[in-house]
């Protein structure tokens, strides 16, 4: 028998609007689905996130609310946040593990300060968002970020696909002068340049992500073909019983990511990251101090163990979520 669904909606917003090189982003929205089958009741995420390839937030309500009704319908390809959704019905039976997180750091002149809070704490990698001011002014505050930072702490910058070639060139420049201290430069160019960021890559020797260009038509060829770091949003990716195929075979160069969702998200994210034993890369999940609402872990620090995870109840998410109007 096919599972029932109900959902609810949620809007979050961000105690600090997030700069990024898409704008500026105030509020999240998504949908928990609860779904009983087998007489269990289980909980989901819809998270969808149309500047990276899905589905709009329009289109995951009006499929959820078919699919309340109809419990024949089948997920469509071109809606991957629903089919995340609504395949992660059954715990993971895998191990739980500890994992380490990446701290996530502010755009702009605050980064300074932010990132010695950071490390303070105990963050052994961080992550920049670039592209948001003018290069020249990133530039200069990177360096002056390389020269503060403890020789064993390691950076991520992030261009969210808002780099043109003249622009890649300079960071690249700066990038290969330390690379002891970069981890990886994240999707600089935009979806549909990839044989540019890959020449790029291998000219200057310092590794290059893919993060929005696994989310579009060709994810499949670059999961399987390119040679850098792999950015996984798996709130975007579909199904979850597939992820874990896809991702098993390169999950060496897999650094899974969180897309601001509520903790509902991502325990399912770590119940993909259970299943893949060779992950090494830290965990993008450092998202919780984003929002104050009662919706996700209350606090999580440079490490996420599985005393971590015992706490959760999903239930009680649901239950602080208003009906449906």
């Amino acid at each position: 028998m096919n599972p029932l669904i109900a959902y609810k909606s949620y809007q979050r917003r961000f105690l600090k609007p997030l700069r990024t090189a898409h704008g500026e982003w105030s509020l999240r929205e998504g949908f928990i689905v609860q779904i009983q089958q087998n007489g269990e009741i289980h909980y989901s995420e819809v998270a969808p996130i149309p500047d990276f390839g899905t589905e709009t937030l329009a289109a995951a309500r009006e499929f959820l609310e078919q699919r309340s009704r109809d419990t024949t319908l089948v997920v469509p390809l071109e809606l991957p946040c629903c089919g995340f959704g609504l395949s992660a019905v059954e715990p993971s039976a895998a191990e739980q593990r500890s994992y380490a997180i990446a701290g996530l750091l502010p755009a702009g002149a605050a980064v300074i300060a932010a990132a010695e809070q950071k490390v303070a704490a105990g963050f052994e990698v961080l992550k920049l968002k670039i592209g948001v001011e003018p290069v020249t002014v990133e530039l200069e505050l990177l360096q002056l970020l390389l020269e503060r930072l403890p020789a064993q702490v390691h950076l991520r910058l992030d261009a969210n696909g808002g780099l043109n070639a003249t622009q890649l060139a300079q960071w690249l420049e700066l990038l290969a002068a330390h690379p002891a201290q970069i981890e990886y430069l994240e999707q600089p160019l935009p979806v549909g340049q990839e044989a540019e960021m890959a020449a790029q890559m291998q000219a200057s020797g310092v590794a290059i992500a893919l993060d929005e260009s696994l989310n579009g038509p060709a994810a499949e060829t670059w999961l399987q073909n390119w040679a850098g770091p792999l950015v996984i949003k798996p709130a975007l990716m579909g199904d979850l019983a597939q992820q874990i195929e896809r991702l098993q075979p390169v999950a060496a160069r897999v650094v899974l990511s969180s897309v601001f969702e509520t903790r509902i998200g991502l325990e399912m994210a770590l119940r993909l990251a259970d299943q893949l034993p060779d992950l090494k890369y830290a965990l993008g999940f450092d998202t919780v101090a984003a929002f104050c609402d009662g919706l996700n872990f209350s606090q999580l620090g440079p490490q996420i163990k599985p005393s971590h995870r015992s706490t959760y109840d999903p239930q009680k998410i649901w239950n602080q979520l208003p009906p449906l109007s």
